[in-house]
């Protein structure tokens, strides 16, 4: 079962990256969750030490509170303002962090 979510967690994070293509910084963002798929998949096939997943759970959270909106406005359907961007960049921040805790929690020792 933990495999599964793990599996399916990485499926997320891929099609998240598959979505991209509209969005003015689609290469970074691209990467962003193609990197964090990696590291999902990483705890079915071949786990790293727990020291790496919190590294890697640390860095969306910092970078998510920088990111985050000056005043919050939504996600909204259309991309309307600069804070509604902001918005949904440091909420997809705060999925790759939360996809590092479940590895950490689901790994395969």
């Amino acid at each position: 079962m933990k495999r599964l979510v793990l599996i399916l967690l990485t499926l997320m994070l891929l099609c998240f990256a598959a979505v991209q293509h509209n969005d003015p910084d689609a290469w970074l963002w691209t990467m962003v969750y193609v990197i964090y798929a990696l590291v999902v998949i990483s705890a079915v096939i071949r786990p790293l030490n727990t020291i790496w997943y919190l590294i890697v759970l640390m860095i969306p959270l910092v970078f998510a509170f920088l990111q985050w909106p000056e005043k919050w406005e939504g996600i909204g359907e259309t991309m309307m303002t600069d804070n509604t961007e902001r918005a949904r960049e440091s909420l997809g921040l705060i999925i790759c962090a939360l996809s590092s805790w479940l590895s950490i929690k689901l790994k395969s020792e």
